[in-house]
């Protein structure tokens, strides 16, 4: 061969997409070969340097150089032609691959991305035009080629990035090509060989509203198509396509190494192509198309048909000499499907390895819906860490404990804060652990927690649990506590040193400890308070319980009856979702109850259920309503039924195109219970649906608002499925309104008829259930206005908050903070006057001011303004100001419940608005509160009537009438506090990963519309 003229005088090579014959590209002469490859050398510009770096990437699959030596013209590389490209390839795939050839295919791809990955090698953005198809696939790397030969990248419009369906959602917003998100574009075309279609949509609705759907995660192949895959080949496709880069494989190496495992598992009888069927299991939404072409629909064509002779020959001579190359035995001739495919072996679950990820390989419908659900956040709830936090740092702080008790961590050998008087410990006195046991159980099992040291100037224990507990125990909620559950904890574990929750709480004063599960006297143990019991044995393989494994043998079969009955009851529930705290209740006290009942749920399913079976009805249990398709799915306009249109929040659930259709409790979607299952069977649903939207930046606005819906009709958006809740809740009426001369008489009516427990539930002292009502004259002028907020995070104006004190550095003589989480309140304009007061129970009221349901808190204290005739503080002058003006601190006894005061009964507890706090923005210790307001809710079946007593000052009618029954999951005032306090913490070095809740939280609390009514009163 000739000797090439000097480069110098070659024309400059325009890049390497568009060849010339010979040309140059930086420091290295190109010439094109007739087999559509190219010969690349040195010109006399070139280093030893970049020659050598070209040289190390033959036969990686990055780059696309095969071969490189010496001739009598000096040193070459030779690269493999640029063409066909994966993209061609892929736009000529018309039906899923075996996936065999599938996993085959992208294989070499993934083996490439390793070698980049371990060399450090900076590729660049990835789409499937960069790969070549010639010989083995392999990536071109054209922008870390001319890096390397010194040549600039070409600039332009023709070179601007573009929007595509293969770019992951970082980098659609902007973010940096890095390795994850090219391992991400492998896992689009990884999907898209094993399923026949991209994950995301695109054709109908555009590239936007593809990515849009990418920051949902992918969902779930047809079942069809997964029972025929090896276990676990969907959940590594499904973590590859994770919207957060942290839930992916963490390299490609790790993809490597699952892939080879796939390609050497023998081929089980499932592996033939699957039947032509209907896909009836996608979570697609139903308005995606059905076909590619008219007449020919996707899911029907046969795998032979559906590629041209040119791109069979190449994917069949890819996946043979790969093969070859990788020493993979060859495939037995497939057989017809059977009813129930074979399943693979797999390395069974370890107690380490109980997670999400782990359990995503048989199980990725439970897993994806669980990533939607708040349990899969329960740990990393914001205020949930930083009311936690709060306790342990301010609760019975003092000159001997400087640092805060830990109240509700465990106490140590050394560290831990003691009633100067008694040398009891204070620190765990509450109960150790009384939080953690729910929010993340795992630590039951792996015990990471350091014991809390309030004492040490600097310590480690007293960091926030994000900063404390190792990543696994932050999934909360997850796969691995439900299933090793066996069943409620039993009185007297405790004294035998075995796990029992928190089933009592313990005086400083005298050592007594208080019980706080009357349950267990009735015969029902683990009530409330984490009283669960976790047995590994009965799910763990090889731990010497249950014998029988599941098919592949990744964990025990649970066969035992009451472990399995257990699991779906309303008592299994009720071991977290009945709260009670430390310290006798003032009000509670008096029916014999030492503690304080914080949450009521399964306490309030229970009275619920007893009327339903005194009723000879079958009460629903927690499971019937929260992990089924109730109270309805959205179905097709056209099928689904008609709904009251006054009914804000069902108008508002279901995507366009498709309406809400009622189910009962209990009605479970029929899918298989894992990929291996055969027909499909009722299942029950991992959504765990409530009314909370999680304030975390973990859980992302994409999967808040996703308008796709499931294969059962489910809305796969945590909003739509709490406006589904909230729209079955409550019967709202506006009962015939009425005027009798100059007085409007307006009825206002609520029911909940959606709920087996009263409402609000939960956190119900924070949830704000409320009416805006609106009346207006035959000029339109507002007569009276009450409820409403311009904004989500505009506090109800029932009362106006003029300070709140989260500065722990007003202290008393014992060092105590003072007015720490109190506030200095003062009445606003929709202050309540209600007769009777909602606070003392009742279910018709009259008068005016704010509708709230909103549950609350007490104090004990006394009055230093003046006593009524009516037993009441009344303030003098100079006390107006604000509500806690007129009182001083009464005299608790945490023991007994008993408050001593110059009051009498009810007219010695002042609410207070935080459930830890002070007295008012300056006055009192931090506690939790003396006595808890659970009368407003309401509860099941019960109509509650308030009737508007109205002056219509002379204005002339028809009157016009406008309610609205509002919901919020938090009042923003809540917030804005802790913010203020993380904030304060940070500054001071005591938050290592910042503050635990910021201001922008706010822009997820929103006031959300349930029921909307209209009417005019003549």
């Amino acid at each position: 061969m000739p000797t090439l003229p000097p480069s110098r005088d070659l024309p400059k090579h325009p890049g390497l997409r568009h060849r010339n014959a010979v040309g140059r590209v930086g420091t290295f002469v190109v010439e094109k070969l007739p087999t559509g490859g190219e010969r690349w050398r040195p010109s006399p510009e070139s280093s030893s340097q970049q020659l050598q770096q070209l040289t190390a990437l033959v036969g990686t699959g990055v780059g696309g150089f095969v071969e490189h030596g010496d001739d009598a013209d000096g040193p070459y590389l030779a690269r493999a032609s640029a063409s066909p490209t994966l993209r061609t390839y892929l736009k000529e795939l018309a039906g899923p691959l075996p996936w065999r050839e599938a996993v085959a295919l992208v294989l070499p791809l993934f083996s490439a991305l390793k070698h980049a990955e371990q060399a450090k090698l900076k590729l660049g953005p990835l789409t499937p035009k960069m790969i070549s198809m010639a010989g083995a696939p392999h990536l071109r790397a054209d922008s870390m080629l001319l890096h390397i030969v010194g040549q600039a990248e070409p600039t332009g419009p023709q070179t601007a990035p573009r929007l595509s369906r293969y770019l992951p959602p970082a980098q659609a917003d902007g973010a940096a090509w890095d390795a994850s998100a090219r391992r991400y574009v492998l896992g689009l075309v990884l999907y898209r060989l094993l399923a026949g279609e991209d994950a995301f949509t695109y054709q109908a609705q555009g590239l936007r509203h593809a990515l849009a759907q990418a920051r949902q995660g992918a969902p779930p192949m047809p079942e069809r198509l997964v029972q025929t895959f090896p276990a676990g080949l969907q959940a590594l496709v499904l973590r590859l396509l994770a919207p957060t880069p942290s839930e992916r494989p963490t390299s490609a190496s790790q993809v490597v190494e699952r892939l080879q495992q796939f390609s050497h598992t023998p081929a089980p009888q499932a592996d033939a192509a699957p039947a032509p069927q209907p896909d009836t299991t996608t979570t697609r939404p139903s308005t995606r198309p059905t076909t590619t072409t008219a007449g020919k629909s996707r899911a029907a064509a046969p795998h032979k048909s559906s590629l041209t002779p040119l791109f069979a020959a190449i994917v069949l001579g890819v996946v043979g000499s790969y093969l070859l190359i990788q020493k993979i035995p060859e495939a037995p001739e497939p057989k017809p499907s059977p009813a129930k495919p074979s399943i693979s072996a797999v390395s069974p679950l370890t107690p380490e390895h109980t997670g999400a990820n782990d359990c995503q390989t048989c199980h990725p419908r439970q897993v994806q819906e669980w990533r939607r659900s708040v349990m899969g956040h329960s740990a990393k709830s914001p205020l949930f860490q930083a009311l936690e936090i709060l306790i342990e740092e301010q609760v019975a702080r003092s000159n001997d404990c400087p640092h805060g008790a830990g109240i509700l961590r465990r106490a140590g050998s050394v560290g831990a804060c003691r009633d100067p008087n008694t040398g009891i410990a204070i620190t765990g006195s509450g109960g150790a652990l009384w939080c953690v046991n729910c929010h993340t159980p795992r630590e039951n099992l792996e015990q990471t927690l350091a014991a809390w040291d309030g004492l040490s100037p600097v310590s480690a224990s007293r960091n926030p649990l994000r900063d404390s507990l190792p990543e696994e125990a932050m999934q909360g909620i997850d796969c691995g506590f439900c299933h090793q559950v066996r069943g409620p904890v039993l009185p007297g574990n405790t004294r035998s040193g075995r796990y029992e929750g928190n089933p009592f709480w313990t005086s400083t004063q005298t050592g007594q400890q208080f019980s706080m599960r009357p349950e267990d006297r009735a015969g029902k143990p683990g009530i409330a308070n984490s009283g669960y019991f976790l047995d590994p044995t009965i799910f763990l393989a090889g731990l010497g319980g249950a014998t029988e494994r599941l098919a592949g043998g990744v964990h025990q079969q649970l066969t035992d009856p009451a472990a399995r009955e257990y699991l779906r009851s309303s008592e299994f529930c009720g071991s977290c979702h009945d709260v009670r705290i430390f310290g006798s209740d003032a009000i509670a006290a008096r029916r014999g109850e030492n503690f304080k009942r914080l949450r009521n749920a399964y306490s309030e399913w229970q009275q619920w259920a007893q009327t339903e079976r005194a009723a000879g009805r079958e009460p629903a249990s927690c499971q019937d309503c929260h992990m089924s398709t109730y109270p309805g799915v959205c179905l097709p306009t056209k099928d689904a039924d008609a709904i009251d249109s006054s009914n804000s929040a069902l108008a508002r659930a279901c995507p366009p195109g498709t309406t809400f259709s009622a189910r009962t409790p209990g009605s479970y979607p029929e899918a298989g219970a894992a990929t291996g299952s055969g027909q499909g069977r009722p299942v029950t649903t991992h959504y765990f649906s409530g009314v909370d939207i999680p304030l975390a930046d973990e859980f992302p606005d994409d999967l808040i608002e996703h308008h796709g819906l499931d294969a059962a009709g489910v809305p796969l958006g945590a909003a739509a499925r709490r406006d589904l809740l909230l729209g079955k809740t409550f019967r709202f009426e506006v009962d015939n309104p009425r005027r009798q001369g100059d007085a409007l008489q307006i009825p206002i009516v609520l029911e909940n008829t959606g709920a087996g427990h009263r409402v609000p539930a939960g956190f119900s002292q924070e949830r704000e259930f409320w009416v805006h009502l609106r009346v207006t004259d035959n000029s339109g002028a507002t007569v009276y206005e009450v409820g409403k907020i311009d904004r989500g995070d505009e506090d109800l104006r029932d009362k106006i908050f003029l300070r709140i004190n989260t500065d722990d550095r007003l202290r008393d003589a014992q060092g105590r903070p003072l007015g720490m989480f109190g506030a200095d309140v003062a009445d606003g304009p929709d202050v309540g006057l209600w007769d009777p007061p909602p606070d003392h129970g009742g279910t018709e009221f009259r008068g005016r001011g704010l509708i709230n349901l909103q549950n609350g808190f007490l104090r004990c204290v006394s009055c230093i303004g003046t006593i009524d005739r009516e037993g009441r503080c009344q303030p003098l002058p100079g006390q107006e100001g604000t509500r806690a003006a007129r009182f001083t601190e009464g005299k608790f006894d945490i023991d007994t419940g008993i408050c001593t005061s110059n009051l009498i009964g009810e007219n010695a507890l002042f609410e207070v608005y935080f459930p830890v706090g002070s007295l008012d923005a300056s006055r009192g210790a931090v506690s939790g509160p003396d006595a808890i307001i659970d009368t407003r809710s309401a509860p099941p079946n019960v109509p509650l009537r308030y009737t508007y007593e109205l002056n219509t000052n002379g204005r002339q009618g028809p009157f016009t009438v406008e309610a609205r029954l509002m919901f919020r999951a938090f009042p923003p005032f809540l917030i804005r506090a802790f913010a203020d306090y993380e904030r304060r913490q940070a500054a001071a070095g005591l938050r290592p990963s910042g503050p635990l809740v910021t201001l922008d939280m706010l822009e997820r609390l929103q006031a959300i519309e349930l029921h909307n009514v209209t009417t005019q009163i003549p």
